[in-house]
């Protein structure tokens, strides 16, 4: 029998806050993060508009010895693992580090200190490139480095795989649990990509919105989208085995009841999507009619959110969808566990995000788009990621109540 798997804790550094107070505070409001790029100069640069984050003070996270051997990305994955931990109570100098794993997303790696090497090499020689570059950059530093200093010796992976990688890493993480691996996971993503370079590599997928104001930057599900709007951060959460959980008197967000992975090997179809959702509903032993809000991908490109659109037209009669990154963009590997906080908090409470920015939302008989705070109760919400090539990941969760405490 498969064990229980439950949420206890949560760090976040977004665009729109460092730490899930300031996080919520301005995302359920629908509080647009999107601003001009400030980072470099991009009044140039066909995208002008992102979800940047400006107020990180690496200092205030990580050791120096580790700060200069690692890239912004990993900074952020170090700094949101250890907000994790203290929301969740964590003392990791009381758990069997052999039964703590970490399960990481990233699509993109480390783009900061990639673009300096490079300028380094190019403009002063070899000899001045930093000397941790070569692991710095890799996708999967901050896994690594996270089980570095935290002493973590437990199964762990890291994963990449688009704008699902985050969802991956979480599904993974679950089913560690549930089959016996390990008592406790951090699990989530993270994502640094607004440098020139990382941004024009993006850029070059013919993905990325042409925004020049944030306004009319980031549009899902509108008749107008033309794209994504990137966003940088990362987003960790704390799974746990129900009875690990209990044994320390954690405090509990909600329960994963059910995890799917699907591809659909043409992106312009969606019926892997459809399969995936409904394997989720039957995981968690759920109708459509019980799930009260989607959180979808909502990615902005149009041929995704017609798939999308029409999937879930395809599953339920009526429902209600958010898509929350629109206020701090696209966070790729760090999306799915964004999202999934999104959803915990809106059980906690009682206010759903909106999504913003609609112009011309899609119209649908069956498929309602929040557009402002919505005020209700939120039993069972159903988080969804798909990849730009047709994975799909569905993770339902649950509140936690007294009784199931």
């Amino acid at each position: 029998m498969l064990k229980r798997v439950v949420i206890t804790g949560m760090g976040i550094v977004n665009p729109s806050g460092i730490g899930k107070e300031e996080f919520w505070n301005k995302v359920s409001r629908g509080e647009s993060a999107l601003r001009q790029i400030t980072r470099f100069d991009a009044s140039q640069f066909p995208v002008q508009v992102a979800g940047e984050i400006t107020d990180f003070q690496a200092d205030d996270f990580i050791p120096r010895r580790f700060k200069v051997k690692t890239d912004l990305f990993t900074h952020y994955a170090l700094a949101a693992a250890q907000l994790s931990l203290a929301d969740g109570d964590v003392d990791l100098q009381q758990e069997d580090l052999y039964r703590v794993g970490v399960f990481l997303g990233n699509n993109a790696g480390g783009w900061d200190i990639c673009e300096r090497g490079f300028y380094e090499l190019y403009k002063q020689g070899a000899s001045y490139v930093n000397p941790w570059q070569a692991t710095a950059w890799f996708p999967t530093a901050p896994q690594g480095f996270i089980t570095i200093r935290h002493g973590i010796k437990g199964y762990s992976k890291s994963f990449v795989c688009d704008r699902a990688s985050g969802a991956c890493g979480i599904y993974f993480g679950v089913r560690s649990i549930q089959m016996g691996y390990n008592d406790l996971v951090l699990t989530g993503g993270t994502e640094a990509p607004l440098t020139p370079f990382g941004m024009t590599c993006y850029y070059e997928t013919g993905d990325l919105a042409a925004a020049k104001t944030p306004e009319d930057a980031y549009q899902p599900f509108d008749q107008e989208s033309n794209g994504i709007v990137l966003g940088e951060g990362s987003t960790i959460l704390i799974l746990e085995e129900l009875e690990h959980a209990r044994a320390r008197n954690a405090r509990i967000y909600g329960e994963v009841i059910a995890t799917s992975m699907t591809t659909d090997h043409n992106p312009e179809q969606g019926l892997a999507m459809q399969k995936g959702i409904r394997k989720a509903l039957s995981q968690a032993e759920l109708t459509p009619d019980d799930i009260d809000i989607v959180f979808a991908e909502g990615s902005g490109c149009r041929t995704s959110d017609r798939v999308e659109l029409e999937s879930l037209e395809e599953v339920f009669d009526q429902t209600q969808v958010t898509v929350p990154k629109s206020m701090y963009g696209h966070l790729y590997g760090a999306s799915g566990a964004t999202e999934l906080a999104c959803a915990l908090l809106a059980m906690e409470t009682g206010v759903v995000p909106p999504t913003i920015n609609l112009k011309k939302p899609l119209t649908s008989d069956s498929v309602e788009i929040v557009q402002e705070p919505l005020v209700r109760q939120v039993s069972h919400a159903l988080v969804q990621s798909r990849a730009r090539e047709g994975v799909n990941v569905s993770i339902i969760i649950r509140s936690f109540t007294d009784q199931d405490q």
